[in-house]
């Protein structure tokens, strides 16, 4: 078990109160770097007080790191007659599929369609993880029944990935661009992503569309459409070519105001989003150096046509705009000198461990 698994077990029984995102900073970390034994650790502690939500955060690393032995502890524990006990967190749903617990697939098929948003939501997206070949035909029903309306089981078209072919995307397209509401379009986003990177050019033209507002996050949807950029290797660098393209053609200022919107709550979900809710998609491998120098650099010392440049040249009067890339800025730069520092200390140690 790593040390820093240790302490966060240490600090949640010691301050029960203690404020939650504190416990996530713990738990990315150990995310990043824990093993079985640290899933197992922090289950043991999960158990004590399930309805907990700082226990509750400690399902993303239990799940990344779990196993199927401990699937089967955690369906034991949570489950009675294929149904979640009392006070047990749905998320837990989510958990099992991620582990490829297949004994929980009836149950989750089955709860696609609860009217509980955030059951139906971790049933499905556990069930992304599992085989569907036995109940095909029942989500096809669900999924046609759901087609061309405005509000509906949000994460519901992301299973068309399990049991059609990509030929579904063209119609998830239409779906989301003309009768979706933004309130709920996720799953389309997630979808289409999940059929893969032959289907990058959809998602960028999804997140440059205003009627998806992609980038919503009031909605959540912003988060999925990080998710799905990377799954299609769409990279951080095409979209800040595009917006340095654009501003050399004829548009209107809110069709760039709007990248520019949508380009820094990707930005934001970059600097801060660690989880991987799907445990098969790609993540984004750019390094914070290079987003940094393909956001800010100048081409020569005459003009500046960074994104910064392109703000002030273009947009003279949106210092809201500004003042969010400023900020960005300074949150990239705080990154990068940590970067820095960790690469000494990796270092520092290496060579102290080699003259002793």
């Amino acid at each position: 078990m790593i040390p820093t698994t240790k302490r966060l077990i240490n600090l949640i029984k010691s301050s029960p109160n203690i404020d939650s995102s504190i416990v996530s900073s713990y738990t990315n970390v150990i995310g990043k770097y824990g093993e079985l034994e640290d899933a197992i650790g922090l289950f043991k502690l999960f158990i004590e007080a399930p309805s907990d939500y700082n226990r509750i955060l400690l399902l993303q690393p239990i799940m990344k790191h779990g196993d199927l032995q401990l699937a089967q502890e955690i369906y034991d524990y949570c489950f009675y007659q294929k149904d979640l006990r009392e006070g047990m967190p749905c998320e837990v749903l989510h958990v099992l599929g991620y582990l490829g617990y297949t004994k929980c697939t009836e149950t989750l098929v089955s709860l696609i369609t609860s009217d509980n948003w955030q059951i139906a939501k971790d049933a499905i997206l556990g069930l992304l993880h599992l085989p569907c070949n036995d109940y095909e035909s029942q989500i096809k029903s669900i999924i046609d029944c759901s087609f061309g309306k405005s509000l509906f089981g949000e994460f519901v078209p992301a299973l068309s990935y399990k049991i059609s072919s990509s030929s579904m995307v063209s119609r998830l397209f239409e779906w989301g661009d003309r009768s979706a509401s933004t309130d709920c379009n996720s799953g389309i986003i997630l979808g289409i992503a999940l059929f893969g990177a032959d289907h990058k050019y959809i998602i960028k033209n999804i997140l440059w569309n205003q009627n998806w507002e992609a980038h919503g996050r009031g909605t959540g949807t912003c988060i999925w459409s990080y998710i799905a950029m990377q799954h299609v290797e769409l990279t951080f660098r095409e979209l800040i070519q595009d917006i340095k393209i654009l501003q050399n053609e004829v548009i209107s200022k809110k069709d760039l105001r709007y990248r520019l919107d949508v380009l820094s709550e990707l930005l934001e979900c970059k600097l801060t989003f660690n989880n991987q809710p799907i445990r098969f998609t790609l993540t984004n491998n750019e390094s914070i150096v290079d987003i940094y120098r393909d956001l800010f650099d100048w081409s020569n010392e005459d003009k500046d046509d960074s994104i910064i440049g392109i703000i002030s040249n273009i947009l003279e009067q949106e210092v809201e705009i500004l003042n969010k890339y400023y900020h960005i800025r300074e949150k990239l730069e705080m990154k990068i000198e940590h970067i820095i520092e960790v690469d000494h200390l990796v270092g520092y140690s290496e060579k102290s461990r080699s003259i002793s």
